[in-house]
């Protein structure tokens, strides 16, 4: 099975921390890597529509932010970064999409 994933948090998606499943914005699960690969490419499209900077890490994983998305971390003490990734999954493991 192939998971299609957006997370909001205050790092990069590629770091694949294990508490990103809590992050989730949008998950959609599909049969085929054809599927997927359509609904990644419609989401890629309307992140990079909503979001003015984008980076891209390991396995391919996009992350989105807008400079004035802060937030107030209270561990740290001051604003972090909030990013928007998209990421894939195969059988709940990070799958390189090729593109």
């Amino acid at each position: 099975m192939f998971e299609v994933v957006t997370i909001r948090t205050e790092y990069e998606g590629w770091w694949l921390f294990d508490d990103l499943w809590d992050s989730v914005t949008d998950h959609q699960c599909f049969s085929s890597i054809q599927s997927a690969e359509l609904y990644y490419m419609k989401r890629l499209e309307k992140l990079r529509e909503r979001f003015k900077n984008e980076q891209i890490g390991k396995y391919n994983i996009h992350a989105f932010f807008n400079n004035c998305e802060l937030e107030y971390c209270e561990d740290c003490g001051e604003d972090v970064q909030i990013f928007h990734s998209l990421i894939v999954f195969k059988d709940k493991k990070a799958y390189n999409m090729p593109f």
